[in-house]
Order: structure tokens, then C-alpha cells, then sequence
């Protein structure tokens, strides 16, 4: 405990001298995660949208030259906002000055705002001329370890199921970036509890990606070597990379596909690895693409020659030795093509591919599991639209599994009013659908077996004041994992902003949510009881000098089923500190909760390092505070760290199994050193 006083005199100290708080971009990437959907994985890594922002924030969109693709790329601006962008420079001609999207029709002061920070109106270079010399080396190096010691790294026992490895995380970034048009990236990662040089990693990092990326040569509009990702139509049939879902941004319903793109992130699972381009004949673009990939899948038997797979694995971790074992054992081999067509605000698109696994993958012999994925070979095939008429925006998409079933959606974002948006969006996704590589919006965890139909509104009737609220009732015909029956359920939600000032920003939201699964019983054969789940969050955001600015969140959720009632509260305060200068910078929190347990579990988005994301759930009594510092070295170096740590008082072991800790404390402490040059 003196350690943990010592550290937050430490850190207030610092911060009364000379802190300042997160840039644009960070400040994005918690607007965009927040908004969206409160069950989100611990570890989701944002590190792809992070990028992004970065990097047209050093290389700005040119507003007279973009055709609506980088845009998209910014995530928070809806189709409806980039067709008006566009359309203001076609009637009104080329942007003088990018203060001029304030003029925009449909594009409120908000995200003018942001965007300023990512745009330009000059002229941008040709690679014709550039030598390597111009380029820019970035090179990042970060080190970060759970302080108490868990049970997986106790068991000495070789018979037993133990991490092999320390329980340091290690990562290393570096990208070569030469203007827009060529970029090489390459990334090594080692989580906790794996090998590093020794055992099964004695080629050191558990994982390693890399890529090269060329943009813009004539009719080669892009060509990536090695790791990558691909973006089509809705995420029926082919997108891989980071996604969002039903959450305050209403608009994200409507997917925007950004085609081609290295692959950046540390996520071992949702990208592909070989080569892909995409070459554009007049305004058809053409991207073929080629992937060979050892996927970790959970090996069950043989049969015939072949290994039999039950499952494939996603987490990335590697740290047992089931899990070592279960390592790279599956060989994946994917190819095909798209073909888009965009003109006049209608965009079609079309994409064929084919993956074929050197094993058999058998599900597990369940009913729930019948009309899963069998076999070693899948085609995919899938058309797509979207069409920017008037104030509407209507979007689609048809794919289908050949030899099993299909899904579609259809969907319109339309503006009724200055003060009114309305957007509706209906899906239909077979039982025995398949495709490894869908993303597209849903109340499952694939786009598989469900029904559903969504509907939003976005009221501004000024610039201080505006209130979402959408509902999606949504069916899944067949049954699912503890729910042995089809079932069906509904998604409330509601949201008010009211900022009276710059300084000053309100923000209540409900939202309510019904499903149904197995009761609690031990017995063979379950009956469906309804499980509904109501949160209500309460947040101020005050700027009360022009240095300091505060935040405060009070968040309450309610879990019920059958006879069985829980509750949970979290609060928490934000310090944030904004000189004009100085070389350190960083940011505060303390939360204190009380919830029945992990029903009732509440997420909160923290600020990290630079390229980290921290999304964790707040379960049980406690309390969690952590500091980020950030010190400017000198001249292209920055040095980051971060403590933070869970407290609860009530409990003698935190976690179970292999993460088991013993004590009252789990505490992260986190390294960090960036060199550009």
C-alpha cells in the first residue's frame, strides 16, 4: 500500500506543474468506443483505428482531391456527411480553406470540429521524384507486466496444465512512411505467459506481422505484401479488421467499406497474409487477392489422413502446452477477387473467394451446433450496393455460402429534416449461412441464424442539444449455445447530450435489453427463461479553466431473470490537465464500484499508452485508479508509463484457474518508448 500513496502524491505533483491531456485522436477513439455497444471483449484491440487517425493526422485528406474512400476511414463521419462534403465542392468549387466545412450542409459544428484536424485543401505529391531519404521512421517499444504473481506461473508440476513462458507482454512497432504513397510495417508481439527464445518460441516473439503497402501509382491504386485486410458491402461475406456495432452512433449500422488496407494490428486472428492489389479501369476497381495462412485450431482426432479440428481459436494466446500443441496446426488457403463499380453516388460490388483448410473442421456432435460448419472447403460469393440519393442513403447486400444457405440485409439512412435523421436497417441471416470472415451488424456473435429489424432517430434541434434512441428486435430461429429453444428478443436504447457551452457537455443514457436462455437448472432438459438488463449512465464533462477540465460518471445496470434480481453501481472521476507547453503530459482516474458480480458487470473505457486500448469491466466491490504520464525526452523520443490497479477489500483470490491471484490487489504496470526520426 505505501507504494500506491507514494505513486498518486507522485503523479499529483506532476500533474499540478505540467500535464496536459490526450490528443485528438485519443480523444476519438474513446468517442467512437463508448458510444458503441458495453460488451466488448477486455482485449479488443483498437490499435487498426488508432493507426488511422495517426496517420491522417500527420498526412492530411485533401478536400479537393478525395473521392469519399479516406474519409471513410475517420469512422465517425456518416455516408450522408462524406456525400455532402463532396457535394459542396461540386457546387460550390474547390475548398479554399478547410474552416469551409462549417458550411456544409448536414455536417453539425461538432464534427467540423474533428474533422479540421484531419483534412487539408493543398496540392499532394506524386511518388515521381521521392527519394527514401524523405521517409519517416517510427519506432515503438513497449513492456508491460501483471505485478502479482498468478497461479499459472506457481505450478511446477510438468504433468499439469501451467504458462510456460513470463509474464512480461512485449511489443515492438516499427513503420517506414514515405509521404501517402509507400508504407512498411512490421509488428512482434509476446502476451503473457508465453516462451520467448526458448521451448516452442525459440525464434523469440509468439507472433509477428508485417507488410508492405503501396498507394496511388496511376492505375495501381493499392498493392499490399504480406499482411492485410479487406473490407466489402456490409460484412456479410468478406471484412476483416475492427468493426463496431449497435451503440449511439447510430449511422454505424450502415458499414462502409474500405477495401484494401495493410493490416496493422496486433490481433492474431482477423487478417489475411500473402498478396492483394487493387487496379482501377476507369471507374471499375478490380482487387484481387491471395492468402496462405497456420491458423491455431483445437485438434480432436484423424480421420482418413486427415486431422480432424474442432474448433478454430482466437485469442492468440499461446502459454500452455494444449494451447502450444493446438498452435499453427491448421493450414487456411484463401483466393479470390472483388470487383466494385462507383459512379453518380450508386456504388455495386461484387466478391468471390474460396478457403479450403488442409484438415477437417467437425464441430462438437450437439444440436445447437447442426447446422454449423462441417468439412475443409467453402465458397463464398456476395453482391452489394449502396446510393446516395438526395437525402438518402440506402445500402444492401446479398452473400451466399454455395452449397448451404444465404444472408441479406438492406438498410437507409435518410435525413427527414435539419432536425431530424431517421435510419432503418433489416437483416436476414440463415441458420446454416457460413463465411470465416463476416463482421456485419448483429445481435449474435455471427453473422448466423437471426432475424432482425432496426430502426433509429437522430433529433438535433440546435447545436446544444440532441437525442438518439433506436430499438432492434431481433430472432434467432434455431437454437444457441444455453439456449435450447429459438428464441427471440429486444435492444432499447436511449441517449441525451445537452452542451451548453464548449466548456460544458451532459450526457444521460438508458438503455434496456431482453433475451432469453436455459434456466439455471442441472437437469438434461432446460426451460427458456426471459433475462432483461437495464443500464443508465450519467456523465458531466466540465472545463473549468482553460488548463483543467473534469469528468464525472455515475453508471447503474439492473439484471433480472426469473426470481433472481442484481444490481450494480460504478463511479468514477476524471482529472485532466492542458497547459499550452510542456514536456510531461498525462491523466488520472479512480473508480469505486459495487455490483452482484460478472451479470452485472460495467464497462468503462481508460486512456493508455500511445497504440493501447484498455477496456476492462468493472465486477464486484472495489476500486480501480490508474495515471498515465508521458515525457517528452527531446526531439522525436517520448517515454510513456502507466500504473493502474483493481482493489477489492471483500476478497481473498482474484480470477480462477491459471490467472488465480491470491490477495486483494491486481496491479499493471506499463513501459513505453517511441523514437521518431
Amino acid at each position: 500500500m505505501p507504494f500506491r500513496f507514494i505513486l498518486l502524491v507522485v503523479f499529483f505533483l506532476l500533474l499540478r506543474f505540467c500535464i496536459s491531456a490526450q490528443e485528438v485522436n485519443d480523444q476519438l477513439i474513446e468517442q467512437l468506443v463508448e458510444s458503441m455497444i458495453d460488451e466488448l471483449a477486455e482485449d479488443t484491440d483498437y490499435t487498426e483505428l488508432m493507426e488511422k487517425l495517426s496517420f491522417y493526422q500527420q498526412h492530411p485528406i485533401n478536400l479537393n482531391k478525395t473521392d469519399g474512400r479516406d474519409l471513410r476511414e475517420l469512422q465517425f463521419l456518416s455516408p450522408l456527411q462524406i456525400a455532402s462534403i463532396i457535394q459542396h465542392r461540386k457546387t460550390s468549387g474547390d475548398y479554399l480553406a478547410v474552416n469551409e466545412l462549417q458550411a456544409v450542409e448536414g455536417l453539425d459544428l461538432e464534427i467540423a470540429r474533428l474533422l479540421l484536424h484531419f483534412v487539408k485543401v493543398d496540392e499532394k505529391s506524386s511518388l515521381k521524384g521521392l527519394s527514401l531519404n524523405e521517409g519517416k521512421h517510427d519506432l515503438l517499444l513497449r513492456h508491460a507486466r501483471i505485478l502479482q504473481r498468478q497461479q499459472g506461473y506457481r505450478i511446477t508440476d510438468t504433468t499439469r496444465s501451467r504458462y510456460l513462458g513470463g509474464p512480461d507482454r512485449l511489443f515492438v512497432r516499427y513503420r517506414y512512411q514515405l509521404k501517402q504513397h509507400v508504407q512498411f510495417s512490421f509488428n512482434m508481439e509476446k502476451d503473457a505467459g508465453e516462451p520467448f527464445f526458448s521451448g516452442a518460441q525459440r525464434y523469440g516473439f509468439d507472433f509477428y506481422s508485417g507488410s508492405l503497402y503501396v498507394k496511388d501509382q496511376k492505375r495501381l491504386k493499392q498493392l499490399v505484401i504480406g499482411d492485410y485486410s479487406l473490407q466489402f458491402g456490409q460484412g456479410l461475406a468478406l471484412w476483416t479488421g475492427l468493426s463496431f456495432g449497435k451503440g449511439a452512433l447510430v449511422q454505424h449500422v450502415a458499414r462502409q467499406g474500405i477495401g484494401l488496407r495493410p493490416y496493422t494490428s496486433t490481433n492474431e486472428f482477423l487478417f489475411f497474409r500473402g498478396v492483394a492489389a487493387t487496379y482501377m479501369i476507369k471507374n471499375i476497381a478490380v482487387t484481387p487477392f491471395f492468402s496462405y495462412r497456420k491458423l491455431s485450431a483445437s485438434l480432436q482426432g484423424d480421420e482418413e489422413g486427415k486431422h480432424i479440428y474442432g474448433s478454430l481459436l482466437e485469442s492468440g494466446l499461446h502459454r500452455t502446452p494444449t494451447e502450444i500443441a493446438n498452435r499453427h496446426s491448421l493450414g487456411q488457403l484463401v483466393w479470390g477477387a472483388n470487383i466494385q463499380s462507383q459512379r453518380n453516388g450508386l456504388t455495386l460490388g461484387g466478391s468471390y473467394y474460396q478457403t479450403q483448410f488442409d484438415g477437417l473442421l467437425l464441430p462438437r456432435p450437439l444440436l445447437y451446433n447442426k447446422y454449423k460448419f462441417s468439412g475443409d472447403y467453402l465458397q463464398n460469393t456476395t453482391v452489394y450496393y449502396n446510393y446516395n440519393l438526395a437525402n438518402m442513403y440506402l445500402f444492401g447486400e446479398l452473400a451466399h455460402s454455395i452449397g448451404s444457405g444465404i444472408a441479406y440485409t438492406n438498410g437507409m439512412i435518410a435525413t427527414l429534416s435539419h432536425e431530424l435523421s431517421l435510419v432503418l436497417h433489416q437483416r436476414n441471416y440463415q441458420k446454416d449461412y457460413h463465411s470465416f470472415f463476416n463482421q456485419a451488424l448483429a445481435e449474435g456473435s455471427n453473422v448466423e441464424n437471426e432475424h432482425g429489424f432496426y430502426s433509429g432517430l437522430i433529433f438535433q434541434p440546435n447545436r446544444k442539444l440532441q437525442i438518439v434512441t433506436y430499438g432492434d428486435y431481433f430472432k434467432f430461429p434455431w437454437l444457441k449455445y444455453r439456449v435450447d429453444a429459438p428464441s427471440d428478443g429486444l435492444d432499447l436504447f436511449s441517449q441525451f447530450t445537452f452542451s451548453p457551452n464548449r466548456h460544458t457537455k451532459v450526457l444521460a443514457r438508458y438503455r434496456y435489453r431482453k433475451k432469453s436462455e436455459n434456466d439455471d437448472s442441472i437437469i438434461t432438459s432446460h426451460v427458456l427463461q426471459e433475462v432483461k438488463r437495464q443500464q443508465i449512465r450519467i456523465e458531466l464533462q466540465h472545463k473549468i479553466h482553460a488548463s483543467l477540465a473534469l469528468r464525472h460518471r455515475a453508471e447503474f445496470t439492473h439484471y433480472a431473470k426469473h426470481d433472481k434480481k442484481e444490481r450494480g453501481v460504478m463511479l468514477y472521476q476524471d482529472i485532466i490537465y492542458k497547459p499550452l507547453k510542456g514536456k510531461v503530459s498525462g491523466n488520472f482516474r479512480l473508480a469505486l464500484f459495487n455490483t452482484s458480480g460478472f451479470n452485472t458487470r460495467i464497462y468503462a473505457y481508460e486512456n493508455d499508452v500511445l497504440y493501447a486500448s484498455s477496456f476492462p469491466f468493472y465486477s464486484n466491490k472495489g476500486a480501480r485508479y490508474y495515471a498515465n504520464i508521458r515525457y517528452k525526452l527531446k526531439r522525436g523520443v517520448d517515454l510513456w508509463c502507466r500504473y493502474a490497479s483493481f482493489i477489492y477489500p471483500d476478497l481473498n483470490q482474484i480470477g480462477t484457474g491459471l490467472e488465480r491471484i491470491d490477495g486483494k490487489y491486481k496491479s499493471e504496470l506499463k513501459l513505453q518508448m517511441r523514437c521518431q526520426f
